[in-house]
């Protein structure tokens, strides 16, 4: 640069050059080239301290990186340089080589039984053997039933009013009812390979919720496919009515149809197919009608049997 700038001088100059040997030019020669050395000085003392502030800084972030991860400071012959000029590819070797945290081996668990988990112990076994057998027994006894079901058709015995009359009726200003009934209650058994027991037999009657008489019978049998008849003659005499009760048999004698309810039950025993015992409580429940004064039944249907097998 100093010499570019002489030249430029040099050929600037309209006058007649003077004698090289004249002191003007000689310091400005010397003047010029003193300032471009101060200036290239300067240039190389900013980069001297930018490189070192770079060394600083990689030292920086090489000391936290080794506090972090619980290490002291390592240096080596490349510690001068920064990150991505030390390892290339923007520090993705010391990216690699920095530790992976990893648990203690005290801390690892392992499940007791992870090594025999694809393995079935004499335990399994037993224990898939016995409900397999379990359930070919259930289903044994499931088809049988329906078989016995099927073939034999059990049916359970029932109680059934056959006839009923109405043979008297008093009832006075005071509420005091007198009445005689006949009924003829009829134990059924439909089975045709088992007879039945009936036991616990009861039957109240009724008249507006006033009980008038209780009809029971001791233990019977019937035969298969057989019918044992029972009859009832019922008389009371000075049941005393409530002012309801009273009002209630007033209307029935303007009618001329007295109402009565008839309501019990009965235990019963059979054998279905004449091997497997049964037991079944049949309950019974029906209001009796009778004209009055003739005392016949209205419209008489009275029985315990299933209605889904009732004809």
């Amino acid at each position: 640069m100093a010499a570019m700038v002489v030249h430029g001088v040099q050929s600037g100059d309209s006058k007649p050059s003077s004698p090289p040997t004249s002191p003007p030019p000689a310091q400005a020669r010397h003047a010029t080239p003193r300032r471009g050395q101060g200036r290239a000085h300067k240039a190389a003392a900013a980069a001297a301290a930018a490189a070192a502030a770079a060394a600083a800084k990689a030292s920086l972030h090489l000391t936290m990186l080794s506090a972090a991860n619980g290490g002291g400071v390592h240096h080596d012959h490349r510690g001068d340089y920064p990150p991505d000029q030390r390892y290339g590819n923007g520090g993705e070797e010391a990216r690699q080589q920095q530790p992976s945290w990893q648990p203690p081996r005290d801390q690892v668990t392992h499940h007791p039984r992870g090594r025999r988990a694809h393995r079935s112990g004499p335990l399994e076994w037993t224990a898939a053997v016995v409900f397999t057998v379990l359930a070919v027994v259930v289903l044994v006894a499931a088809v049988a039933v329906l078989v016995v079901v099927l073939l034999l058709q059990p049916r359970a015995p029932y109680l059934a009013i056959r006839s009923a009359r109405l043979d008297d009726l008093v009832y006075d200003q005071q509420g005091a009812l007198e009445a005689a009934l006949s009924l003829g209650v009829a134990a059924e058994n439909g089975n045709a390979r088992s007879g039945a027991t009936f036991s616990d037999f009861e039957l109240r009657l009724v008249f507006h919720r006033v009980v008038i008489a209780i009809l029971r019978a001791d233990p019977f049998d019937v035969p298969p496919k057989g019918s044992l008849p029972l009859g009832y003659v019922v008389r009371s005499s000075g049941i005393p009515l409530d002012s309801s009760g009273m009002a209630a048999m007033e209307a029935a004698l303007a009618d001329g149809v007295v109402p009565f309810t008839v309501s019990g039950q009965a235990s019963t025993r059979w054998k279905v197919g004449g091997l497997v015992p049964f037991k079944y409580w049949t309950r019974l429940r029906c209001d009796l009608r009778f004209f009055w004064p003739n005392g016949t039944a209205v419209d008489l249907s009275c029985s315990s049997k299933p209605k889904s097998k009732s004809s």
